[in-house]
């Protein structure tokens, strides 16, 4: 974390104090708890490309390294670096207005969609950038079950079977049960 970052956060509001939002008025502490009470990991960066916010639960007081850094940090390789430069690029020339990834891990009761939204402000500019990453199958499962349709198999669209082939690995290793 760079020293001008660790300067503001040491100078941020925090707990108790009020922060005046467009439509309202929060505590530090309730904004905290609910942006955790969201089911999906939540990251944001600002217009810059630096690395602003990622979601922890209540009571969690970590603070990543990351944090003041440009978004391409976040990533493990250079295909990474170039992935996460290419997304900013997108969403803040507004080639893009949201884009989603699939997890190649993924099986057929696990679906875990990464998601990268532009945030604009009052006048329309681009502001930053909302990723949040869900398992979408347990909505999936609600709606078939409240609209009582099935899903089935599409043995002519190849995108699915990486997906079968992860749910066979994953049922012969058991790693679902951890």
């Amino acid at each position: 974390m760079n020293e001008n970052w660790k300067k503001k956060l040491s100078n941020a509001a925090n707990n108790d104090d009020y922060v005046k939002l467009n439509a309202g008025l929060m505590r530090v502490s309730d904004l905290n708890n609910y942006l955790s009470s969201f089911s999906s990991n939540l990251l944001a960066f600002n217009k810059l490309g630096e690395f602003l916010y990622y979601k922890q639960l209540p009571g969690m007081n970590y603070n990543p390294p990351e944090l003041g850094k440009n978004i391409t940090s976040l990533g493990k390789t250079e295909q990474e670096k170039k992935q996460l430069e290419e997304i900013f690029h997108k969403l803040s020339t507004g080639e893009e207005k949201e884009l989603q990834f699939s997890d190649q891990t993924n099986t057929q009761t696990r679906f875990i969609v990464d998601r990268y939204r532009a945030i604009f402000d009052k006048n329309h500019q681009f502001a930053g950038i909302n990723e949040s990453i869900q398992d979408i199958y347990p909505l999936v499962e609600y709606y078939l079950k409240e609209t009582g349709q099935k899903l089935i198999d599409d043995p002519d669209n190849p995108n699915g079977e990486v997906y079968r082939k992860n749910q066979k690995i994953d049922a012969e290793s058991g790693a679902s049960e951890l």
